[in-house]
């Protein structure tokens, strides 16, 4: 199996959260940090551009308001779970070939 460093998988998830998870097939936390985020995402895109298309669709003159808290709320979110996914590959994630370098060399005792 072709193993790959921490580095690839940290590139991965700087494309989307939780791809490199998915990648590791660590399925659960890749496709649940994948979907935070992209709710998160259009969430705070609908927060941005709904008040811009009513107030340029709108007959009537009016202010343009837009709602920041809701909007910040889900940039955080975001920004969590992407910082997470990245803490998450970090500190769980060991590549098999380090403990391979260890063992090299040694006599198991098995005779082979």
């Amino acid at each position: 199996m072709n193993y790959r460093s921490r580095s690839f998988y940290l590139g991965l998830n700087m494309l989307a959260p939780g791809i490199g998870q998915i990648t590791l097939k660590w399925y659960f936390r890749g496709i649940l940090e994948l979907l935070i985020f992209m709710t998160a995402l259009a969430w705070g895109f609908m927060e941005l551009l709904l008040p811009l298309i009513q107030y340029y669709t709108s007959d009537l003159p009016a202010e343009l308001h837009i709602n920041f808290v809701p909007l910040l709320i889900a940039a955080a979110a975001g920004i969590l779970v992407f910082l997470w996914s990245l803490v998450e590959i970090i500190l769980f994630y060991s590549p098999p070939d380090s403990q391979d370098k260890n063992n090299r060399g040694k006599d198991n005792g098995d005779g082979k």
